[in-house]
């Protein structure tokens, strides 16, 4: 199994392909929402959208950091033996005040 998953590794680019990476974020994130039919969202819920949709990118490991070491919010995205360290705070909180203005221009000030 171990020799595998190397293999599937060495096929991968070296660097992850941006445009499937945004592809992938963009049409989970609008899929997600669009199902809400102008409920509101948590934040919560996006931040566990925006990591199940990193998990759907070729050769990503997503996974929370712990709390402890890395704060609040905090993904850890493995890809070909590297690792980085992603804020999703920031991402998380533009996501919902934009779906916040989209109810409000769409269905009244709430």
């Amino acid at each position: 199994m171990a020799r595998k998953l190397k293999r599937i590794e060495d096929s991968l680019p070296d660097s992850p392909d941006a445009l499937e990476i945004t592809k992938i974020l963009f049409h989970s994130i609008l899929s997600y929402l669009s199902k809400k039919e102008g409920g509101s969202v948590s934040k919560t819920e996006i931040k566990e959208l925006l990591l199940d949709s990193l998990n759907l990118v070729k050769g990503f490991r997503v996974e929370w950091g712990e709390i402890q070491k890395f704060g609040k919010g905090k993904l850890i995205v493995s890809y070909k033996g590297k690792a980085a360290l992603l804020d999703i705070e920031e991402i998380s909180e533009s996501i919902l005040r934009l779906w916040e203005r989209h109810l409000d221009s769409h269905h009244g000030k709430r």
